[in-house]
């Protein structure tokens, strides 16, 4: 056993290419699907659509997914999903980094499990955004970066008024605190394209909401998105409430009622 890891080391491209094709066939074996199949005895799941608040339109989503496992099945079975993508990346991430100590090969398995969960090539390339093996590999990387930037992700969106940042404004900070922390740039290029195939992933959802936003002149309370993506209504509603552009809007609105001084035009 040794032996095979010492030459494993000594031969850094083989190393590559098994940590790159290990994590990529073990993050294409799809959490979702196997729950859906155990759940209901059906292979196939059809997207989810959802009415959209305070209007006619519909929002639909064909990413397969812990997400999408809650909204079909419920919060129970959402959960076996996603803690079973947090394992999936988890678990191969703390192996390598056991056994292969001389240079971060873990950055490699983590990195391709993530690609193989977005992209799986056993289901014709047709997976998820990939948060949960994100999460589950930076457990294992960096567990105190990961609270450090939550923490920080958490405090942004107070200043932007946006739940969006609250949820995933983590994993962007996350590319500065590793290459701060590690002093390598391997670890923020790692982040970095993580991040690249994580919004890669939702764009199609992401261009939907901007035209639901823009084109069709929708108006959404974060307590509205924070509801629709999971999280409840109780940071949406703390967000409507307290955050810095909440603020400047009752201060906007107070100062047009009739009666009252205009202090911004003094």
């Amino acid at each position: 056993m040794n032996e095979a890891i010492i030459y494993l080391e000594s031969h850094p491209l083989l190393t590559s290419v098994i940590c790159s094709v290990a994590g990529y066939l073990i993050g294409s074996l799809s959490s979702a699907r196997i729950v859906w199949f155990l759940a209901t005895g059906s292979r196939k799941i059809e997207p989810f659509a959802e009415p959209v608040p305070h209007s006619d339109e519909t929002f639909e989503s064909d990413l397969v997914s812990a997400t999408l496992i809650t909204k079909k099945l419920g919060a129970r079975f959402g959960c076996i999903t996603s803690v079973s993508d947090m394992l999936k990346a988890a678990i191969p991430t703390l192996l390598a980094k056991m056994v292969l100590t001389t240079e971060p090969w873990y950055l490699l398995v983590a990195l391709f499990v993530v690609i193989g969960h977005n992209l799986p090539l056993y289901y014709g390339f047709h997976g998820g955004r990939g948060e949960s093996p994100i999460i589950g590999s930076l457990f294992v990387i960096n567990w105190f970066g990961l609270i450090i930037t939550n923490l920080g992700a958490f405090l942004l969106s107070f200043i932007t008024g946006s739940v969006l940042v609250m949820r995933w404004g983590a994993y962007v900070l996350m590319i500065f605190w590793l290459w701060y922390y590690f002093h390598d740039w391997r670890y923020g290029l790692f982040m970095t394209i993580v991040n690249f195939f994580f919004w890669f992933s939702q764009r199609k959802d992401l261009m939907r909401f901007s035209d639901l936003k823009k084109n069709k002149g929708l108006e959404f309370s974060e307590e509205d998105v924070s509801e629709f993506i999971l999280m409840g209504k109780a940071p949406g509603r703390m967000l409507d409430r307290y955050s810095l552009p909440a603020f400047f809007k009752r201060m906007s609105d107070r100062n047009k009622k009739p009666g009252k001084r205009n202090l911004w035009q003094e």
